[in-house]
C-alpha cells in the first residue's frame, strides 16, 4: 500500500460537512469567548479553520497557532499581534512588533487593547493549541487580555483540556460558547457518510462496531478508512481492535505502516523526531527523494500530517501520531536515532534555524556542537526576541556539560535575567578555562567574551577595568557565507553599542559618541531598530554633557524609531524617554519632563541600568525641588544617590545626588541636618563646585553673605571643579543674590549678565528655577543686557506663567514638532477622538496616542485644551475669534 495513493483512484478520505456545529460556532459570535475543547485528533482544527474558511470576506479573522510546549510570552504576544496586524480588518490599525530583548508585555498588551478598541467591524481571533501554553506568566497575561479586550473581538480558544483562564465567569455571564468532544465525535449517520465516501463498505453491525470502537473519534475514523480500504477482509478488520484513543490509535498507526511502502514507512518514521518537516529535510533523513510529493498526499488522504503553511512546502504530523511515530521508531531503529538527530541540527543550522538546531544537537548528544552554535548565534537571538526559548536549551545544556563556551553563553543569559553576580561567575569560570576552547572556535569565543564583558560593565559601572582590558586580537572570524557577516553586524553593533555606552559613563564622551554613531549606523542598515533607538537614546545621553538642545532631537528620534517598531514600552524607550526629560526639564518644560520620567519609570529597571536610573532619579527630584516638594526631592535624589554608589567605578554621580539632596534640605530650612552632612564630606569633595553651592546656599539661608561669596569664588573664578555647566550657572545667580545682599549691585548685575550669557546659548532655564530668585531678573533692566527676549521667558518661568520650548513664546520659530505631530496637531481643535483622528490620517490610534503624548510634553501643556492654546500662542493654529 502506498499513501502516495492509498486508496483506489478518486476515493481520498473526504471532508464531511458539519453543518451543526457550523450553526454552533456562528451562534457563538453573540458571545465573546468560544471554547472548542476536546481531546486530540478529534477534528477541533479542522473544524475551526474550514468555518473560518466558509465565512469568506465576512470572517475576517487572525489565526495563531501556539507553538509546542510555548514559555516565551514575547514570542507568543508577537505572534498575536502580528497576525492581527496581518488580517487587514477594515477599521483595525494595529502595529507588528518587532523583536527585542527586555519584553514588556503589559506594555504590548495595553497597546493592543487601544488599538483593538478602534475597530470598526468584527473581528475573530483564533487561538489554536492553547493547551501547549506551559506558563502561568502568559496565561494570566491572556486572561487579562480576556477580560478587557474589545467587545466587537471574538476569542475562539482550540485546546485540548480546560485552560486556566476563568471561563467559568464567562459562562455564568452568558458570555461563552462551548464545542465539547461530545459535539466533535461522528454521529454514526457521519461515519456511514465517511466511509461510503471513502469507498468502504461495511455491513451494519460492522459499522456499529467501528463507531462504537472508536467512539466518533475523527482521527480514529480516518485512519481506520486508510486501513480497512486496503484491508482484504474489512469486516476482520473492525473485530480486531478496541480500547482507548491511544491503544486505537497505536493499533492504527500499526496497521498503516504495516500496509506502506517501504519508502513511505521509512519517511514517516524518520521523520517522527522533527517538529516540521519539509522536502530536502525529508530527503536527507531517508535518503530518498520525493519526500513533498509523499507529504502533500499524505495531507490530503491521512488526517495526521498538517500542511504549516499556503505554499506547501512545511509540514507536521499530529501531535499524538509523531508521539506515536516517534516511539515506533525507537523501537525499530534505536541505533539511528542519535545520527538522525545530528544530521537535522546540522541541516536546520545551516538554514538558520538556530532554535531547531540546537534542540537537535541536545538530543544528538553532542556537546560541542550544542557549543559552538550558541556561542556564536546567542546575541542573533536575543535581539530576535528568542531568549526565553534559547534559555531553555542553554539550561538543557549546562545540566549536563560544562564548558568554558556554554560559562560565556551562561553569563550572557544571566545578564538579560539580571542576575549580575551569577553572570559575573560564569564570566570569570569563562576567562579562567579560554585555553580549553579549540582552536578553530577561539575568536568567535573571545569575541562573546569581550561583548557580554562590556554589558556586564556597563550595568555595574565597572567602566575602568574594561576601558583598560585588552581587546581581541582579532575581532572577527573571517566570512565565510551571507549568514556570517549577518551575525558579525549583530556582534560589531552590540560590541560597539556597549563600548560607546560605557565610554560616556566613564567620561570619554567623544569616544563613546563615535562608537554610539557607528554601532547606530551598522543597526539601521541590518534592521535591528532596537539597537538603532538604544545607541541614539545613549548618544543623546553623551550630547547632553555639552548641549540639552542638540540632544534634544537624537532622544526624539530614539522614541521615534521606538515607536515605529511597537517598542514604545520596551527599555530602550526608557532611556530615551530620560534623556528626552532631562532636556525637557532643563528648558524648564516641567510638565512635559514629569510626563516623559513616568513613562520611564514604567519601561526601565533602573537595577539594570543603575546610570541611567540615576539619571532618572535625579530628574524626579529636580522636578520636586522646583516645585517646592522638599520631601520628595530628597527621597528622589537618596535613591539617585544609591544608584550612583552602586557603580563599581568611583563616579561623581553620587556625590553630585547627594549635594541636590543637601541644597533641597537647605531650601526646607533644614540647615542643621545640611552642615552635619556637609562635614562629613572629605575635603577634595568639598573642593568641588556642587558642594560648595550647598555651602553657599546654606550661609545665605544663615545670613552670612560674605562667607558664602568666599566659597563661591573658585568656582565662578573657574578654577574648582563641576561636572556641568549648570553649576557654573546656578552659582553665578548664587553669587549675585549674595552679592545683592551686600549691596554690591554692579557685581551682581555682572554675575547675571554671566549666566544669561551661559544659559541662553541652550535654552537653560533650569538654573533659575532651581535658584529661584525672580527679584534677580526684576532687578536686571532690559536696557542692562543683550539677552532681553531669554530675560522675558526666564520671567514667565519664574512667575508660574511656564514655558513650551525655552525661547517659543518669545516669538521664534517653533520647528521641533514632526511633520506627523503637526497633522496630528491640526485635529487637536476638533471633537474627534484619538481613534477618530487614526481613521482622518490612516495610522493606528497608538500611534495618534503617542503623538499626542508628544506635542504634550513639547509644549509643556498639561491636557488637550492646554496645548492648543499654547499652538495658537505659537501660530502653528489658526487663533479663535477671541
Amino acid at each position: 500500500m502506498s499513501l502516495v495513493d492509498p486508496l483506489p483512484a478518486g476515493r481520498r478520505v473526504p471532508v464531511v460537512e458539519r453543518p451543526v456545529l457550523f450553526g454552533l460556532l456562528d451562534g457563538g459570535l453573540d458571545t465573546r469567548v468560544t471554547a472548542v475543547i476536546a481531546p486530540a485528533g478529534s477534528g477541533k482544527t479542522f473544524l475551526v479553520r474550514s468555518w473560518l474558511d466558509a465565512r469568506g470576506p465576512a470572517g475576517q479573522g487572525a489565526w495563531v497557532s501556539v507553538e509546542r510546549g510555548e514559555r516565551d510570552s514575547q514570542r507568543f504576544w508577537s505572534a498575536l499581534v502580528n497576525e492581527v496586524s496581518r488580517a487587514a480588518v477594515p477599521g483595525a490599525r494595529v502595529e507588528e512588533i518587532a523583536p527585542a530583548p527586555g519584553f514588556n508585555a503589559e506594555g504590548v498588551i495595553a497597546r493592543f487593547l487601544a488599538e483593538l478598541a478602534s475597530l470598526r467591524e468584527g473581528l475573530v481571533i483564533v487561538i489554536d493549541d492553547l493547551h501547549e501554553i506551559k506558563s502561568a506568566e502568559i496565561l494570566s497575561q491572556l486572561g487579562y487580555f480576556l477580560d478587557h479586550v474589545s467587545s466587537r473581538v471574538h476569542l475562539v480558544l482550540v485546546s485540548r483540556h480546560d485552560p486556566q483562564l476563568g471561563l467559568h465567569r464567562r459562562r455564568l455571564e452568558g458570555e461563552l460558547t462551548e464545542v465539547r468532544a461530545d459535539h466533535l465525535r461522528f454521529t454514526i449517520g457521519e461515519t456511514s457518510e465517511l466511509l461510503a465516501a471513502a469507498g468502504v463498505t461495511l455491513s451494519q453491525d460492522g459499522l456499529t462496531l467501528l463507531h462504537s470502537r472508536t467512539e466518533g473519534w475523527v482521527a480514529g475514523l480516518r485512519l481506520a478508512a486508510l486501513s480497512i480500504a486496503a484491508h482484504p477482509d474489512p469486516e476482520r478488520f473492525v473485530a480486531e481492535f478496541s480500547g482507548s484513543e491511544r491503544t486505537v490509535a497505536e493499533y492504527l498507526v500499526a496497521e498503516v505502516l504495516d500496509g506502506l511502502s517501504p519508502e513511505i514507512r521509512k519517511l514517516l518514521l524518520r521523520a517522527s523526531i522533527l517538529d516540521r518537516v519539509n522536502g530536502a529535510l525529508g530527503d536527507l533523513l531517508t535518503g530518498d527523494s520525493g519526500t513533498e510529493r509523499h507529504l502533500s498526499a499524505l495531507a490530503e488522504t491521512g488526517g495526521f500530517v498538517v500542511p504549516l503553511d499556503a505554499k506547501g512546502e512545511w509540514f507536521r504530523y499530529h501531535h499524538l501520531f509523531a508521539d506515536l511515530l516517534a516511539a515506533e521508531l525507537r523501537h525499530a531503529e534505536a541505533e539511528a536515532v542519535p545520527g538522525l538527530h545530528l544530521a537535522a541540527a546540522r541541516w536546520h543550522a545551516d538554514h538558520g534555524h538556530i532554535l531547531e538546531a540546537v534542540g537537535h544537537a541536545l538530543a544528538a548528544g553532542d556537546p560541542d556542537l550544542v557549543a559552538n552554535l550558541l556561542v556564536k548565534h546567542y546575541f542573533s537571538l536575543m535581539l530576535d526576541g528568542r531568549q526565553a526559548a534559547a534559555r531553555a536549551l542553554v539550561d538543557s545544556a549546562a545540566r549536563r556539560w560544562a564548558s568554558p563556551e556554554l560559562a560565556v553563553v551562561l553569563a550572557a543569559d544571566e545578564l538579560i535575567e539580571g542576575s549580575l553576580d551569577q553572570a559575573a561567575a560564569q564570566l570569570a569560570l569563562a576567562a579562567r578555562q579560554a585555553g580549553e576552547v579549540p582552536e578553530d572556535r577561539r575568536q568567535q569565543f573571545e569575541m562573546m567574551l569581550y561583548v557580554t564583558r562590556l554589558s556586564l560593565a556597563r550595568r555595574v559601572g565597572d567602566f575602568q577595568s574594561v576601558l583598560e582590558a585588552t581587546q581581541p586580537a582579532v575581532p572577527f572570524p573571517e566570512p565565510r557565507n551571507i549568514e556570517d557577516i549577518a551575525l558579525q553586524a549583530d556582534v560589531r553593533a552590540l560590541m560597539l553599542m556597549n563600548l560607546g555606552i560605557v565610554e560616556v559613563w566613564s567620561g570619554r564622551r567623544e569616544d563613546g559618541e563615535r562608537h554610539l554613531i557607528a554601532a547606530g549606523d551598522i543597526a539601521r542598515q541590518i534592521g535591528r531598530p532596537y539597537l538603532q533607538a538604544s545607541c541614539q537614546a545613549h548618544r543623546a545621553q553623551a550630547i547632553s554633557w555639552r548641549s540639552f538642545t542638540q540632544a534634544r532631537p537624537v532622544a526624539e528620534e530614539a522614541m521615534a524609531i521606538a515607536a515605529r517598531h511597537g517598542l514604545q514600552d520596551a527599555p530602550v524607550a526608557g532611556a530615551a524617554l530620560v534623556a528626552l526629560g532631562s532636556c525637557m526639564v532643563t528648558s524648564g518644560q516641567l510638565a512635559g519632563a514629569a510626563e516623559a520620567f513616568r513613562l520611564a519609570d514604567a519601561a526601565l529597571r533602573p537595577d539594570l541600568e543603575p546610570a541611567i536610573g540615576f539619571v532618572l532619579q535625579t530628574g524626579h527630584g529636580v522636578i520636586n525641588l522646583v516645585n517646592a516638594n522638599y520631601p520628595e526631592a530628597i527621597e528622589s535624589f537618596l535613591e539617585a544617590e544609591r544608584l550612583g554608589k552602586s557603580l563599581v567605578t568611583s563616579s561623581p554621580l553620587a556625590l553630585q545626588a547627594r549635594c541636590a539632596m543637601l541644597y533641597a534640605a537647605v531650601l526646607g530650612g533644614d540647615n542643621i541636618f545640611a552642615r552635619a552632612a556637609l562635614e562629613e564630606l572629605t575635603e577634595a569633595e568639598r573642593s568641588t563646585g556642587e558642594v560648595r553651592e550647598v555651602i553657599a546656599a546654606r550661609l545665605l539661608a544663615e545670613g552670612d553673605a560674605h562667607a558664602a561669596l568666599a566659597v563661591l569664588e573658585p568656582t565662578v573664578a573657574e578654577r574648582a571643579k563641576v561636572h556641568h555647566g549648570l553649576v557654573l550657572i546656578r552659582s553665578l545667580l548664587l553669587d549675585a543674590k549674595a552679592r545683592y545682599t551686600i549691596n554690591d549691585d554692579v557685581a551682581a548685575r555682572s554675575a547675571v549678565e554671566r549666566a544669561l550669557d551661559l544659559a541662553e546659548t541652550d535654552e537653560l532655564i533650569l538654573p533659575f528655577l532651581w535658584v529661584g530668585s525672580p527679584e534677580l531678573l526684576e532687578r536686571h533692566h532690559r536696557h542692562q543686557t543683550a539677552h532681553g527676549a531669554f530675560l522675558n521667558v526666564l520671567r514667565d518661568a519664574l512667575s508660574g506663567r511656564g514655558v513650551a520650548g525655552g525661547r517659543r513664546h518669545a516669538g521664534s520659530s517653533f520647528d521641533d514638532l514632526s511633520e506627523t505631530e503637526l497633522r496630528v496637531l491640526r485635529y487637536l481643535p476638533t471633537n474627534l477622538t484619538a481613534g477618530g483622528i487614526a481613521s482622518e490620517i490612516s495610522v493606528s490610534v497608538n500611534t495618534v496616542k503617542t503623538h499626542m503624548r508628544s506635542i504634550y510634553m513639547k509644549l509643556d501643556a498639561h491636557s488637550r485644551t492646554q496645548a492648543v492654546e499654547y499652538a495658537r500662542d505659537l501660530g502653528l493654529l489658526g487663533r479663535t475669534a477671541r
